[in-house]
């Protein structure tokens, strides 16, 4: 089933398109969203086409920076109910745990994967499968948002270092204005790294009371959730796949099940475990050629292949040619 997300992650879009001189009407109509939809922030709006907005406002509109710009212009009040949840939390790392453990309450469209070392949080942040598409402006969306609001609390905070999967534009000082001088690109994987220090930084809203009257509602929601585990089998493979081997064992000790209970699980849900390690792949695969200056030889190790014929063999199945022609034709004008 596809994912649907609420229409609060489009504030903003439509004084951004006007500034920028861009057709709000014709940018809907091309993402199949209802222009209603830009005004009320309660629309349920597939998550495939709020990126296909994202990604075909920024090519009209020709601002490479749209994502980061339209960041600037919300905040997590976008997420409704689950932000009354984390503005009730105590600290920054309170509030962030709230937001991992419950944001697929908010959308299944937009997965979330924290790794937890002794220095920092890695958050890594991707979009499910079902979504498609380049989704570039997605990503520094959705980190941007992230980091701004993490600087609300800390105002003189910056990552440690922010990660993305996709070649750097061609002005970087957007980017350097949110995120700091540690920005990378054409990396493994999209991510922002939260130094331990922050996490413990007091929120002046914080109630205890309220944020666990709220946490249990929210996690008996959580737990309602049909898709819940496969929503989190999706997520922990493409956490997984840039670092080590994946495979349904790895997994299934990551979400503290055994690896039977999770094949029967997914079966369940009219999938199993290879399947979806595939179309990870596969989208992965094509965000890499598309908006990557990565080699083919390097994403076939990070998708997990033994060799780069294996990733072409793979690709050809998936797409019905090469990843040679695949980045070729992507590299062509517009």
């Amino acid at each position: 089933m596809s994912s649907w997300v609420r229409s609060g992650a489009l504030i903003g879009a439509r004084a951004l398109v006007g500034e920028l001189g861009g057709d709000l009407s014709a940018l809907a109509s091309a993402a199949r969203i209802d222009e209603a939809a830009f005004d009320d922030s309660d629309f349920p709006v597939p998550t495939s086409s709020v990126v296909t907005f994202l990604e075909t406002a920024a090519v009209r509109c020709q601002c490479e920076t749209f994502g980061l710009q339209l960041a600037q212009r919300q905040n997590m009040s976008l997420l409704g109910p689950l932000w009354t949840l984390m503005q009730s939390a105590t600290t920054v790392g309170e509030m962030l745990d709230d937001l991992s453990r419950y944001f697929m309450l908010h959308t299944t469209g937009v997965l979330i994967a924290v790794e937890r070392t002794k220095s920092c949080q890695i958050w890594n942040y991707s979009l499910a499968a079902d979504t498609g598409g380049n989704d570039r402006q997605t990503m520094e969306l959705g980190l941007a948002i992230l980091a701004l609001e993490i600087r609300r609390a800390c105002p003189r905070w910056m990552p440690e270092r922010v990660s993305f999967r996709h070649s750097p534009p061609s002005d970087l000082r957007l980017h350097r204005k949110v995120f700091g001088a540690n920005v990378f690109f054409n990396a493994d994987r999209t991510a922002l790294f939260i130094d331990g220090k922050v996490l413990t930084t007091t929120l002046g809203s914080g109630d205890a009371q309220t944020h666990h009257a709220l946490a249990s509602s929210f996690l008996a929601q959580r737990k309602q959730l049909p898709e819940l585990l496969c929503t989190q089998t999706e997520t922990v493979i493409r956490s997984l796949l840039p670092v080590t081997a994946c495979d349904i064992a790895v997994v299934a000790k990551v979400l503290h099940v055994s690896s039977r209970s999770l094949q029967r699980h997914l079966t369940h849900q009219s999938t199993s475990f290879s399947r979806m390690l595939d179309a990870v792949r596969a989208d992965l695969a094509l965000k890499y050629l598309r908006q990557s200056e990565l080699a083919v030889a390097d994403i076939a190790e990070i998708l997990g292949f033994s060799e780069t014929s294996a990733l072409t063999r793979a690709f050809s199945r998936w797409y019905g040619h090469s990843p040679r022609r695949e980045r070729n034709h992507s590299r062509l004008p517009v």
